[in-house]
């Protein structure tokens, strides 16, 4: 669908998103999918949503009054040119924002903040749950470091290519969307 204002300017929500979040390149096939998804899917924001970036936006400025450098740039090059990721915060650690810890999404939780922590050489991390005030602290060596980068360079240079990628299946895949289009349900 296009909308048009003014005669002059078009909004085409059918037009491909062509970004995409850390969080989605935890998977290679999941990173190629959401930067190929209409922008009309982002359009499903709900209050809870709304709510939850004024909250965020306001612990970032309390963070950054205590000296911490908040939506710290994150860039990388890939085949697909460079991309540009934003951590919550970084102070002595990096810092990931989140409205409520869950177990469950725990592994993508671990997998934005590992990311964040190996590109910026950052070898300590927390997840901060919002609600109820849990930290979680994360260390990695060198090592899990440049696996982590290698996992998401695997995933990045994927997205731009024409080719479906394959898939890296792990507990995360109960809650993706694309689950039932890559057959992940089946397997988890």
């Amino acid at each position: 669908m296009k909308i048009t204002i003014d005669g002059k300017y078009v909004i085409d929500l059918d037009r491909k998103v062509g970004r995409v979040g850390v969080a989605d390149l935890i998977c290679p096939l999941k990173g190629w999918l959401t930067y190929r998804e209409p922008v009309r899917a982002l359009t499903e924001v709900n209050e809870h949503m709304i709510a939850g970036r004024e909250a965020h936006d306001a612990i970032l400025y309390q963070l950054k009054e205590q000296g911490c450098e908040v939506e710290k740039a994150v860039e990388v090059e890939s085949e697909c040119g460079k991309r540009r990721f934003r951590a919550d915060a970084v102070c002595d650690l990096v810092v990931e924002l989140k409205r409520r810890y869950n177990a469950s999404l725990a592994p993508i939780y671990l997998w934005q903040l590992k990311v964040y922590m190996s590109l910026l050489g950052i070898h300590r991390g927390a997840i901060v749950s919002l609600t109820d005030g849990y930290v979680k602290y994360v260390t990695i060596d060198e090592r899990e470091a440049e696996e982590v980068k290698r996992q998401l360079m695997e995933s990045l240079n994927a997205m731009c290519k024409d080719e479906r990628p394959g898939r890296r299946v792990g507990k995360w895949c109960q809650w993706c969307k694309f689950s039932r289009e890559c057959l992940n349900s089946k397997l988890v």
